[in-house]
């Protein structure tokens, strides 16, 4: 289904990732709470995620770490990891399709996102690709199809993501597409280490001295 430049897609739903321990970025801080030019990381997500979805945006995470935002889900799973937090948010979504990123991605182009829920179709993931062969599943969009596969990889203990698309329907975003409205494929900086917010942080000095 197209959307008009500027529209929210009512028929989907947008999934933050942010069930991780934030182990690597030191000092037991939560990466999604630290600031960046004032904000909180995750709000800066959610900010993006607006213009896609509206209000239309569960967190998969710790309930109490999230006390003061709307629909905070925890894991489904024991399990850890990526596939198990997928597979939660997927579950409790009332939307067929659903927009997927990580807690820790300051810099999504919202253009990039736009142009990923065009391209639903009768799809089950559309997920970037770049560098050849590199797939982003934190940026990407999945449907509710993949429910079976994913519980049942998790049951068997598959965790990896790439293990459900040979049963599922997949359209890869290609780099040169990405480039058109992210030429330097920002939307996928993530914040895992100290140095990851260091580079953040000048990456949003650069672009405010470039306005």
């Amino acid at each position: 289904m197209k959307i008009k430049k500027g529209q929210k897609n009512p028929h989907l739903t947008a999934i933050i990732l942010a069930g991780g321990k934030s182990s690597r970025i030191g000092s037991g801080q939560d990466k999604a709470i630290l600031k960046l030019n004032g904000k909180r990381i995750i709000d800066i997500v959610i900010s993006k995620l607006k213009h896609i979805a509206g209000d239309n945006i569960i967190i998969v995470g710790p309930p109490e770490k999230y006390p003061s935002y709307k629909q905070v889900v925890p894991d489904l799973f024991n399990q850890r990891g990526l596939l198990v937090g997928l597979y939660s948010g997927l579950k409790v979504s009332a939307s067929r399709y659903n927009l997927v990123v990580g807690c820790d991605m300051p810099f999504l182009k919202v253009e990039l996102l736009q142009y990923m829920a065009d391209k639903t179709d009768s799809n089950d993931i559309i997920i970037p690709r770049y560098a050849k062969s590199y797939v982003e599943p934190l940026c990407a969009i999945y449907s509710k199809a993949c429910l079976e596969i994913m519980k049942r990889n998790i049951e068997s203990g598959i965790l990896s993501i790439r293990k459900v698309f040979p049963y599922l329907k997949v359209k890869y975003i290609e780099e040169k597409e990405i480039k058109r409205v992210d030429p330097e494929l920002n939307s996928f900086f993530n914040i895992n280490y100290k140095e990851d917010f260091i580079g953040a942080e000048k990456l949003i000095k650069r672009n405010k001295s470039n306005d």
